[in-house]
């Protein structure tokens, strides 16, 4: 079932007046309209009742990060870094993987839809941000992130009277409550739950745990849903384990804007989402004083982003509401970083091919070939294996993976220039990580110069990016720029994907 985006709610919003705050707010109206018309820079101005100028700098510094990509002349979507981070925090967070567990065997076995929703007190409404799909031909399945007023069916009802007994828990009173469902979805069309439980779990969510019957369901065989939801709630409850003492180092490139500032957070919660723990070195992750790094805490506290009980941090609503619309996407790093690789072909004109390898299989395989403007090509086929030993794309990756790798691998002949001998491979695997880029001529496509510089995420190779020239055009390569080129271009691939050196 689909369900419009929920409007910008700036109306209701409390003033903004940090900097971080704003550059939030504007990230959150992105991500909210990740699935619609992109963003003119007077209509967010007016939404979120700022002054143009100030949009238009917030917009141009998130572009300068990535965060934001310019479509069209003035107008503006979330960009692949952002996306980059919530589907990180997607993968990595306990408690959405012990709910994809808990959930999806709940449905399964109670053979209704089993929902996990969060109250959004920066909207003051709700969103699922899991939803178990019953085993069955007619299935419910809301939108992931999108928002509903509390005033909106059986959920929303349970939140505000939970909030209602304890307004302590998140509950935002000087924010009145939405009164608009939906658009594209009447509360008639979301099934009534069955039960509903809302508990707050010590990392500063309310959540509800809901089941939803579609019809066809024998209740005298399920008789006790509140009680079978109070089980998966404590489950739930007891996903996040102790903070990890250790401290993740930031991939940053010394960048001290605010744009940047927010990033280096959102880097460190994205990467231990299960509780990042205060520390003297998180002001220099942050390149900030401790007082900076304190106020840049407090206003992404303020905004809901993360929740922080002044020892630990944790994602907050708001965060996990950017995951569950960005996270799930199923988008390739080869995908993310294509516009990258599109610049590099426009300033080189060569054929340039993204090779990304798997290290669960050892498999490597062009995912993106973009052809050059030269007249004079190669034609590369995406999709299939290439052998890591033979060509510059697959000995670039080669060279940074551990020695045994290589040695365990059968040298095949492929043309008369392949390297079949381990000992000779071992020798050319020390050329390539002494320089930083390999080559190959015609080892692997015969009459090729292939060109390899390796990229790479959170610290381990990745894949490469790779320049294929034919030979008669190889003695008048400028070979040395091109490879600079080619390096620019993987540093910031590395960059773009990572969250840790």
């Amino acid at each position: 079932m689909s369900n419009a985006p929920f409007e910008h709610a700036a109306s209701r919003a409390p003033a903004v007046t940090s900097s971080h705050g704003r550059v939030i707010e504007v990230l959150d109206a992105l991500v909210r309209r990740v699935d619609s018309e992109a963003w003119g820079v007077r209509e967010l101005a007016s939404a979120l009742k700022e002054s143009r100028s100030t949009i238009n700098r917030i917009l141009v510094a998130l572009v300068e990060r990535d965060f934001a990509v310019e479509e069209g002349v003035g107008k503006y979507r979330v960009g692949p870094r952002l996306k980059v981070l919530m589907h990180a925090l997607d993968h990595r967070s306990a408690l959405l993987d012990r709910a994809r567990v808990v959930l999806d065997g709940l449905a399964d076995s109670a053979r209704r839809a089993a929902l996990l929703s969060v109250y959004a007190p920066h909207l003051n409404g709700y969103y699922v941000l899991h939803c178990g799909e019953a085993p069955a031909t007619l299935f419910f399945k809301p939108r992931n992130g999108s928002l509903f007023p509390l005033a909106f069916g059986d959920i929303g009802r349970a939140l505000g009277e939970h909030l209602c007994k304890h307004p302590g828990q998140g509950d935002d009173s000087a924010r009145p409550a939405s009164k608009h469902p939906l658009q594209g979805i009447a509360e008639s069309e979301f099934p009534p739950a069955a039960a509903v439980v809302v508990r707050q779990l010590a990392q500063g969510l309310v959540i509800a745990l809901s089941l939803h019957d579609l019809g066809g369901v024998d209740d005298k065989a399920w008789r006790s849903p509140t009680t079978t939801l109070e089980v998966a709630a404590e489950r739930l409850s007891l996903a996040f384990t102790e903070a990890d003492s250790s401290e993740p180092e930031v991939l940053t490139d010394g960048d001290t804007s605010t744009v940047a500032r927010l990033e280096r957070l959102l880097q460190l919660v994205c990467a231990e989402p299960n509780g990042y723990r205060y520390s003297s070195g998180m002001a220099a992750q942050l390149h900030c004083n401790w007082a900076t790094a304190r106020k840049i805490i407090e206003s992404a506290s303020s905004q809901y982003l993360i929740h922080t009980d002044e020892k630990v941090i944790y994602p907050g609503a708001r965060l996990y509401q950017w995951a569950a619309l960005l996270g799930s996407e199923k988008c390739s790093p080869v995908q993310l970083c294509k516009a990258i690789v599109d610049a590099l072909v426009k300033e080189t004109g060569e054929t340039i091919a993204c090779l990304s390898y798997d290290g669960t299989t050892s498999k490597a395989q062009f995912m993106e070939v973009i052809q050059g403007w030269r007249p004079i090509q190669y034609k590369l086929e995406t999709g299939v294996d290439v052998p890591l030993y033979a060509g510059g794309a697959g000995k670039a990756v080669l060279a940074y993976l551990p020695a045994t790798v290589a040695d365990e691998l059968k040298l095949e002949r492929i043309t008369d220039a392949t390297i079949t001998s381990h000992a000779t491979l071992r020798a050319d695997l020390h050329s390539i990580r002494a320089r930083g880029w390999s080559m190959g001529d015609g080892e692997r496509v015969l009459g090729a110069f292939g060109i390899g510089v390796p990229f790479f995420i959170d610290g381990h190779v990745a894949g490469s990016i790779s320049a294929t020239i034919p030979q008669y055009r190889k003695e008048e390569c400028d070979v040395p720029a091109l490879v600079e080129k080619m390096k620019v271009a993987s540093r910031r691939i590395g960059q773009l994907l990572s969250l840790v050196k």
